[in-house]
């Protein structure tokens, strides 16, 4: 269901959800109130059960498009085409209702084509209903100064050829860059629509990056689901590829010469992966708001209720969690009382919302078992 929004309170374990109780009962609000957000926290635990306990997969409207670059070596090839593997893994273990994925750089293209000239093709015609395109770049990068590249058999791909290709897609845009260098994308790819992660904080950064290692091995590994929605998102994925890396290098006794970036609120500035805690970003710049949002609505799986929705009810879903991060950045300003009583109509549109995706009866329309206000924590 994408991140647990204001400090977890849109999907909890039974466990976390009696400690939020407790705290309630220290509420300084009126009983009727009080028995509102309970209604509210009962019927949002009804709508995760709901998601954790199925386990198929739906109709996805996404495309993975892997781009493989030259390795310059057999033991960088080897690396890169494993990392490529796991990827592929990944989307296979889905089934037939899994991302459709396409591979670049591993076979022999066609007569007068090149890797660069399939990849801008397969941009150019990703497919009827695609509302979700992820380009993944494995491989090394280069920088000039003035230009920054992907280095692919054949002709380099530019940052900048690749945000003019993509400027025209409708679709949501995922791009991971995993190479060397990587870090000047960043700016050149910023888009209202787009998720930009590199393994480099800069272009400066220009030695081999392991990061790609890691990343492909945590993007659906359910060992990094930090809040237990039942899937790992792509922030939480790489958070822990990100802190793998860095584990390298101490365990290494070396100088780190990469740290990921994550820009996914469309400035071109970006976030250090170092300023996550989990997946809320314990740094904030004076100059941006922060990033990581949408990068933990983004998963290369969906699984359950996640699965289910449509696109248009993803798009009130994640309006829904805007509006309850915004309240969120703003409880001291507006106190305890006045931020709870915001944040209440929200989440009874997201239950609704959760509601009608779990089960035909709408909301006003539940069985008892879903109004009953759960016992008060002080009885």
């Amino acid at each position: 269901m994408g991140t647990a929004t204001l400090e977890g309170v849109g999907v909890r374990s039974m466990k976390k959800n009696k400690e939020w109780l407790t705290m309630i009962g220290r509420w300084p609000f009126e009983p009727k109130n009080r028995n509102v957000l309970c209604r509210t926290l009962g019927t949002l635990c009804w709508m995760a059960s709901l998601c954790f306990c199925s386990g198929d997969l739906y109709s996805q409207e996404q495309k993975v498009i892997v781009v493989v670059g030259a390795g310059g070596s057999d033991d960088y090839q080897q690396q890169f085409e494993t990392w490529a593997d796991n990827w592929k893994s990944a989307i296979t273990a889905a089934g037939e209702s899994g991302p459709d994925f396409v591979c670049i750089g591993l076979e022999d293209n066609p007569a007068e084509q090149n890797d660069l000239l399939r990849l801008k093709q397969e941009l150019a015609n990703p497919g009827e209903g695609i509302a979700e395109l992820w380009v993944v770049l494995i491989g090394h990068g280069t920088d000039d100064g003035k230009v920054s590249k992907f280095n692919l058999r054949g002709p380099d791909l530019s940052a900048a050829q690749l945000h003019d290709w993509l400027t025209d897609q409708k679709a949501r845009t995922i791009v991971v860059n995993c190479a060397s260098s990587s870090g000047g994308f960043v700016g050149k790819l910023k888009h209202p629509n787009r998720v930009v992660i590199t393994a480099t904080k800069s272009s400066a950064q220009r030695n081999f990056a392991r990061f790609g290692e890691y990343l492909s091995s945590a993007i659906d590994d359910p060992a990094f689901d930090l809040d237990k929605d039942l899937q790992t998102s792509l922030l939480e994925a790489v958070v822990a590829a990100s802190s793998q890396t860095q584990e390298f290098y101490l365990q290494e006794t070396r100088l780190a010469t990469e740290l990921a970036m994550i820009d996914d609120n469309g400035d071109g500035k970006g976030t250090p992966s170092d300023w996550f805690q989990g997946t809320r970003a314990v740094k904030k710049s004076k100059a941006n708001e922060p990033d990581g949002f949408v990068s933990n609505q983004v998963f290369l799986i969906r699984r359950g209720t996640e699965a289910k929705l449509t696109i248009e009810q993803r798009e009130t879903r994640e309006q829904l969690e805007r509006e309850l991060e915004s309240l969120r950045q703003k409880k001291d300003a507006l106190g305890e009382v006045n931020y709870y009583q915001s944040i209440e109509p929200v989440l009874l549109k997201l239950a609704k919302l959760y509601q009608s995706v779990g089960s035909e009866e709408s909301v006003d329309g539940q069985d008892s078992s879903l109004s009953e206000t759960p016992a008060s924590p002080d009885k």
